[in-house]
């Protein structure tokens, strides 16, 4: 194995550690039980769907509106060369 492959196997190892021990020490300090923690990040997670779902309503909408406006304009070109 190269030094660089151990290097990026040593990096990603240290990091999954690290993640595992934070996300275990926030579990046993966090200031609310289970219970609270999994409603208030459902709440969030609801709340950030709501907000996508919104922004990917007005891009679909956007995006209609964009298309209609140029068959309109290809209609009228088309139409101005048929009277020519």
């Amino acid at each position: 194995m190269s030094s660089d492959n151990q290097t990026a196997v040593g990096f990603l190892g240290g990091l999954l550690l690290g993640a595992t021990a934070g996300f275990i020490v926030g579990v046993l300090i966090a200031p609310t039980s289970g219970e609270e923690t999994r409603r208030r990040w459902r709440r969030r997670i609801e709340d950030e769907a709501e907000g996508l779902g919104r922004k990917g309503r007005r891009a679909v909408e956007d995006a209609t509106e964009r298309i209609e406006k140029g068959i309109e304009k290809g209609q009228r070109a088309v139409n101005r060369a048929i009277r020519r």
